[in-house]
């Protein structure tokens, strides 16, 4: 279930649990986060209705809780939410909305909703609306006026023909359909001609690349670096449109699918959400990444081959890796086991180097911000890979580096809480505790608070290993988990100045 103790951190701005395997009701407590502006629980198991108490939260701006279980009604008096999405959910009743509405995107499908649309007429700015796979009664679809809708999933069942007349005709101002008829032949003409040019242009821009490329699907970094359109097609005929069913994976700035192209390649592409890709916050971070890995060049960083800026959608082509995230193999038993004792020190070793790398080699150096066993991704042969750099960042000497609190909950250094000042030391305790979870099987969790220099000689070996591999017999074994331990201790001292560098700590590994 979600920690009820997260309602203590007031200060938290940015909140991102989904796809986490949490169940239970959310807790009342959230309601004490008045500062929160980003809330995501999807993809869990949540359970029970959507708290009252969620209505205090008057900064919120994007609230994610789809693909749960909660049930009653929908929220519908936070006034500065812009982005709703219930989706897959089993919520019931009707939909009421109370002035002021800020709401533009909102995505209540695959739920019980009945009806109550009048109250829709406050949200004057809604751009995005899928009411699909509801129980809708009656002619209320008829009530609908939306003056600057964009987009309508119309999968309304019997009700889309009474709907969609009414929308486009009946709710039009009669002056604006006569200025409609006057200028869109104009702007029509204008569009064919400029379509006309645009084409004309790429046609002969095209044939002049394709005389040097003799396979369609040949590598993909020189298919992007020539012409993003032909790996952009490729990808989109590999995942079907970005259908669902390859879906590997989904985060705060996106979600991962799966993409096996004609030639047998297979690829990850991380690909912004619809909504998001508009969003100025989402549209850096997609930009921050590429920026980052591009100059990267470490055998323990996930590799960027190229990227697509499209105007359908902006997606990363990464590497593929077969085992998925570190999170997800410690939290399955059957994969835990695969992954021994030597294994699991060498994946925490490959973590090292590469936070190394990037702290020490690179200039300026670049912090990670969000080290988690999430983050931490695995090939077919169980090495470590870093990879999401969407919040990582570049330190300026010239600068106070002051930094809004950003990562995964239970990863993030202390002193970030109460001098919002990012430094390399960040990355180093966020190290520690995925440290000792890979050790240990699980996140620390209260034990971090235990765990310092001066206790840590005498915590039992025994107490912070996986219980689900056999404790090992091998001294030489035994002595290289300890290591790490004692490492990781080091990494997780609340004073960042007693804390190691990473490259210190890579050195001490790998001896």
């Amino acid at each position: 279930s979600i920690p009820n103790e997260i309602g203590n951190l007031q200060n938290l701005k940015r909140l991102n649990l989904g796809d986490n395997n949490f169940d239970g009701p959310i807790p009342s407590s959230f309601g004490n986060l008045s500062q929160l502006y980003y809330l995501n629980l999807g993809m869990n198991s949540i359970s029970g209705p959507i708290p009252l108490d969620i209505a205090n939260l008057i900064n919120l701006q994007n609230l994610y809780l789809n693909h749960n279980s909660l049930v009653g009604h929908v929220l519908g008096n936070l006034s500065r939410l812009s982005y709703l999405d219930v989706s897959s959910n089993q919520l019931s009743g009707n939909l009421s909305f109370q002035k002021p509405c800020s709401l533009q995107h909102l995505d209540v499908s695959m739920n019980h909703i009945t009806g109550a649309f009048k109250s829709f007429r406050v949200c004057q700015h809604l751009q995005y609306l899928d009411l699909s796979s509801n129980n809708f009664v009656g002619r209320e679809l008829e009530e609908f006026d939306f003056p600057v809708l964009g987009f309508l999933n119309q999968s309304l069942n019997h009700n889309v023909a009474a709907f969609s007349p009414n929308l486009n005709r009946e709710h039009m101002p009669r002056n604006k359909l006569v200025y409609l008829i006057i200028f869109l032949p104009i702007i029509l003409g204008f569009c064919l001609l400029l379509l006309t040019y645009v084409c004309y242009t790429n046609h002969k821009a095209t044939l002049k690349y394709i005389k040097t490329e003799t396979q369609k699907h040949g590598n993909v970094c020189s298919m992007l670096n020539y012409d993003g359109t032909i790996a952009y097609e490729d990808f989109i005929t590999a995942t079907e449109d970005f259908d669902l069913k390859y879906c590997i994976g989904t985060g705060g700035y996106g979600s991962v699918y799966e993409a096996k192209l004609p030639n047998g390649q297979i690829f990850a592409l991380k690909k912004l959400h619809r909504f998001e890709a508009e969003q100025p916050a989402f549209d850096q971070s997609f930009k921050n990444e590429v920026q980052m890995l591009i100059n990267l060049r470490h055998k323990s960083i996930v590799r960027l081959y190229g990227f697509c800026l499209h105007n359908k959608c902006n997606f990363l082509v990464y590497e593929y890796m077969e085992k998925g995230s570190l999170f997800c193999t410690l939290s399955n038993s059957e994969l835990a086991v695969e992954v021994d004792w030597m294994k699991r020190v060498s994946i925490i070793k490959d973590v090292a180097q590469a936070l190394a790398y990037m702290h020490h080699d690179c200039s300026p150096p670049i912090v990670h911000r969000d080290i988690s066993t999430n983050n931490i991704l695995l090939n077919s042969k169980m090495e470590g890979f870093i990879g999401d750099f969407g919040a990582a960042r570049l330190l300026d000497p010239d600068s106070s580096n002051r930094t809004l609190i950003v990562g995964t909950l239970g990863y993030i250094a202390p002193e970030l809480a109460y001098n919002m000042i990012v430094t390399e030391k960040c990355d180093v305790y966020s190290f520690g505790v995925v440290a000792l979870e890979t050790i240990g099987g699980k996140h620390p969790g209260d034990l971090l608070s235990s765990l310092n220099h001066s206790t840590s000689h005498g915590i039992m070996l025994e107490n912070i290993l996986d219980k689900r591999l056999p404790y090992p017999t091998n001294r030489s074994i035994e002595k290289e988990i300890m290591r790490v331990c004692n490492v990781a201790f080091a990494c997780i001292l609340t004073d960042p100045k007693c804390r190691p560098t990473m490259r210190n700590v890579s050195q001490e590994l790998s001896c």
